[in-house]
């Protein structure tokens, strides 16, 4: 790996706390005013707008909201006048012109009860943030300075809100599960899709929807917490048609093509995006396809029931911007809905995408055997190519408020291979290989969802449930040494050519009838009764180019079925802050296992308990606490008795007397929202006991791996958390967050009990300042350590990563965004340190009111050619050098439509 002289650590973190001491300085001239708001009878109302307007500017100021006891707290820069507006619905607006005040005196306001309701529209669109039962509403422009892009850039100028790399949102410490656009559903939902290419010009406000549900009938009867995003657009952007179109070409034969068109109507939505580029912006990724279910989720995993499938993603390396050497990908992407009366409404999308990606790597393996020779240096050349497309029909009838009827068929297919060109050597023996593996999935689903509410007391749900999934998996092994020594017997030859083929044909059937009885306001019951058929065949061979070798051992030909039905009752009660709700399901398990010409049945009773509480400390303040058990059953991959090549030095060989694993999870969530302080803490933490898992065994020859699976006795545990924390001024922010990943896992090794041990630990800081109104910088800071032990073999991953970024307006439209990430990243073990470091810069022009923007781009100016990372699984501890991109730049050129 190649690693090259920079500024030392400890320089480079001295400056960064430089520019942060600066910003902290520009931030303390800044003056609070604080102040309670009450009504003519000194009772404090909650959630009052508070809202400064400078009066030179006629831009606002500063603003909050007041909390429980009607207190606020705004922060403004002094030396101006402020026109002071306090709105309530339900009350006359409150005005006062202020030029100075007493930072340590309470202002105190008394909003007068208003006589009638007209006017209050125009008050509601000036307030920045508005509450109303379980909606949140944020007014963008109060938030955002005109410069963002796309979505993404708005979210995360809005308090409470976190973006991710992925482009996954989270509010309040909690994913975001859906997205909607004027109320209708945007791709399924998909917060990628949303965050990165909805623009940011056609946003008016974004509500936050907690305990969604779009089925009227049963809103408020489930514990799902689901948690949605409304995208409000601007009047401007209804009936028309928007978005953007951008072309870049650069060096290097660079190229990228995007487009947005969106079209918004009462009636009719449609969306339209499409793009292609070899500059890694990656809107839909392999990844995406994988995880991509079109919304329609599973109906056993709600009661505990669960069956392990193999992934379809089993040994296909996923790239991304920083760890492949070439990107390329295609996408296109369609969406609609269509209401054509209050009580129709057609929804669906169509996506297709294609990507070519390359990737180069080098790794020191560290194998946990108990043999002299445990390290194994690994070089690979890999190439992922992916053509697939999903698509997806709904259509929802809604007679009347209380019955709700939903058909839905999703569909997704993919052609995938992954090529290798690999060279090992392990203990001065050193081998070359080349893998291919290849294949082309498929799944199809339909659904069917009826609500019925005949009264007040009762309600009726009944789900049916059909899936097919179909994978061929192929892998083509070719090497120029004798694979597997020790572990089959090959004729000696020049070289060595085997061909892997299998099939897997996956068949889901479920129904779930529930019946709701609600007893009074605070209390109902639910009682479920269901049924799960899930049906599985694999076939498959080995053979050797060639030669007329039979392997006998890798012949599989296989039947699997498990039958599920189950009884279930959840009560649900509201006493005072604290909701409770306990649940029981019981459950008759059967399954079966045909091959090798025999068959073995098994059955058995199980009753799986759940609970869920919530405790509204306060409005803006809540403990949640979750209790779930589960039954996980195995597949057929993991009762096959014929062996599988899963690597070009591992066989795995399956168990049919397997039983299912009981897990018990505990999960605990702290949410602290508040507006008046500007303070915003969010935490969660995760314990989870496996009795029986399902564990890998692992049988060393060498560099040659046997692995089986078994149900394992000791209890494995898993035991994670992350808090975070975001204090807000005016213009400046102050963010922090930890995350803690910690798991003991009984494994055997050379038929050795073995204990895996491993404790991940991840810690960030950023803080956002503004200057002079035209610089935003952000600084910001991780640590990471990966510490992993396994019987004598230890070692300690760590990572130093400051980075600061800047936001420059120049001058009239001439804006420049560029980043610079530091990395130091520490073997422990070898004593190994890489440095490696990121500057990416933009230069953009945009004209006022002008549709034209112009860009330049440049990633990697530093020219870094690769970055470290670490790993650990059952039999081994890996760190890779990964090989990334090379410098590049971009000339790109947008339209707004």
């Amino acid at each position: 790996m190649k690693t090259k002289p920079t500024m030392p650590f400890l320089k480079q973190t001295f400056a960064f706390v430089i520019i942060f001491l600066i910003s902290t300085v520009a931030f303390a001239q800044n003056k609070p005013l604080i102040g309670q708001v009450l009504d003519s009878l000194d009772r404090p109302i909650a959630y009052a707008n508070v809202v400064a307007i400078n009066q030179s500017t006629q831009k606002i100021g500063g603003f909050g909201i007041t909390n429980e006891e009607g207190r606020f707290k705004i922060t403004l820069a002094p030396g101006s006048e402020y026109l002071l507006r306090v709105s309530f619905v339900g009350y006359k607006q409150f005005e006062r012109l202020i030029s100075d005040w007493d930072s340590e005196v309470q202002m105190q306001i008394v909003l007068e009860q208003s006589d009638t309701e007209l006017g209050l529209v125009e008050v509601v669109s000036e307030m920045p943030v508005t509450m109303k039962g379980d909606t949140l509403t944020y007014k963008t422009d109060a938030f955002t300075t005109g410069t963002e892009r796309k979505l993404e850039d708005v979210l995360e100028k809005l308090p409470g809100f976190q973006i991710d790399d992925n482009g996954d949102v989270k509010v309040q410490g909690k994913k975001v599960d859906k997205v909607l656009v004027d109320g209708k559903t945007f791709f399924d939902g998909d917060t990628k899709l949303a965050t990165k290419n909805l623009p940011a010009n056609a946003v008016d406000r974004v509500q936050v929807l907690k305990n969604f549900n779009e089925i009227s009938p049963i809103r408020g009867l489930d514990n799902d917490e689901t948690l949605a995003l409304n995208i409000q657009l601007k009047e401007g952007k209804k009936n028309m048609v928007f978005g953007d179109l951008t072309a870049g070409a650069g060096p290097q034969e660079r190229y990228l093509g995007h487009a947005n068109t969106f079209y918004y109507a009462p009636k009719l939505n449609l969306n339209l995006i499409a793009g292609t580029n070899n500059v890694g912006e990656q809107t839909f990724t392999l990844q995406d396809y994988f995880r991509f279910s079109g919304g329609m989720a599973g109906l056993g995993g709600r009661t505990g029931s669960r069956v392990s499938l193999s992934a379809d993603d089993l040994g296909i390396p996923m790239a991304t911007r920083d760890n492949a050497a070439s990107l390329e990908t295609t996408l296109g992407a369609f969406n609609f809905n269509y209401t054509p009366s209050k009580k129709w409404r057609h929804s669906g999308f169509l996506i297709g995408s294609s990507s070519d990606n390359k990737l180069g790597s080098s790794s020191l393996r560290t194998y946990l055997n108990s043999g002299e020779n445990n390290q194994e240096l690994l070089t690979s050349a890999s190439r992922v190519e992916n053509q697939s497309g999903l698509l997806k029909y709904g259509l929802t009838f809604t007679p009347k408020e209380e019955t709700y009827f939903k058909y839905s068929f999703f569909g997704k297919l993919a052609d995938i291979e992954n090529s290798n060109f690999l060279n090992s050597n392990f203990g001065q023996i050193e081998q070359n290989l080349a893998t291919v593996q290849s294949r082309t999935p498929y799944s199809l689903q339909q659904k069917g969802e009826w609500y019925h509410a005949p009264s007040e007391k009762r309600v009726y749900s009944m789900e049916v449930n059909w899936e097919k999934k179909f994978s061929d998996p192929l892998y083509d092994l070719t090497t120029n040494l004798k694979p597997f020594v020790n572990l089959l017997p090959i004729l000696d030859g020049e070289s060595y050519q085997f061909l892997q083929q299998q099939e897997i044909n996956t068949r889901t059937i479920e129904g779930a009838f529930n019946y709701y009885h609600i007893l009074n306001s605070t209390n109902h019951l639910n009682g479920s009764l269901g049924y799960q058929n899930i049906y599985q065949g694999l076939t498959g061979t080995l053979n050797q180019v060639g030669s007329e070798e039979v392997f006998e051992e890798f012949e599989n030909d296989n039947e699997y079925g498990l039958q599920d039905i189950y009884l279930g009752l959840t009560y649900k009660t509201k006493w005072k802050k604290f909701i409770l709700s306990p649940s029981v399901y019981l459950h008759r398990y059967a399954w079966q296992d045909r091959q090798l010409g025999e068959e073995l049945s098994y059955d058995k009773v199980l009753a799986l308990p759940g609970f869920y509480s919530k405790w509204s400390i306060k409005t803006n303040k809540s403990l949640t606490y979750r209790f779930q058990s589960e039954a996980n059953f195995m597949d057929i991959q993991k009762l096959a008795q014929g062996y599988v090549i899963q690597d070009y030095n591992a066989i795995f060989q399956g168990n049919r007397f397997l039983d299912n694993g009981l897990f018990y999870t505990h999960t605990l969530d702290y949410t602290h929202f508040d507006m008046f302080s500007g303070l915003n803490i969010f935490g969660n933490l995760n314990w989870q006991r496996k009795h029986d898992e399902l564990i890998t065994t692992t049988d060393f020859a060498g560099i040659n791996r046997l692995l089986s699976v078994l149900n394992v006795e000791p209890v494995n545990e898993t035991l994670n958390g992350d808090v975070r924390l975001d204090k807000r001024y005016n213009k400046f922010k102050f963010e922090a967050g930890g995350g803690w990943n910690a798991f003991s896992t009984n494994l055997v090794l050379d038929e050795n009990p073995t204990r895996n041990e491993q404790f991940s630990q991840t810690y960030d800081f950023k803080a956002t300042t503004t200057f002079f109104k035209v610089l935003e910088v952000d600084l910001g800071y991780s640590f990471t350590a990966n510490a992993y032990n396994s019987g004598e073999i230890k070692n300690t991953f760590t990572t130093h990563s400051p980075k600061i970024e800047i936001d420059l307006d120049i001058w009239k439209g001439l804006k420049l965004n560029a980043d610079y990430t530091y990395n130091s990243y520490l073997n422990k073990a070898s004593g190994i340190r890489s440095d490696f470091e990121f500057l990416n810069a933009f230069l953009s022009y945009q004209g006022k009111s002008s549709p034209w923007e112009f860009r330049i781009s440049v990633w990697n100016m530093l020219d870094t050619r690769s970055i470290r990372r670490d790993s650990f699984s059952e039999n081994l501890i890996s760190t890779y050098a990964y090989l990334v991109q090379p410098r590049y730049g971009l000339l790109t050129v947008k339209f707004d439509l």
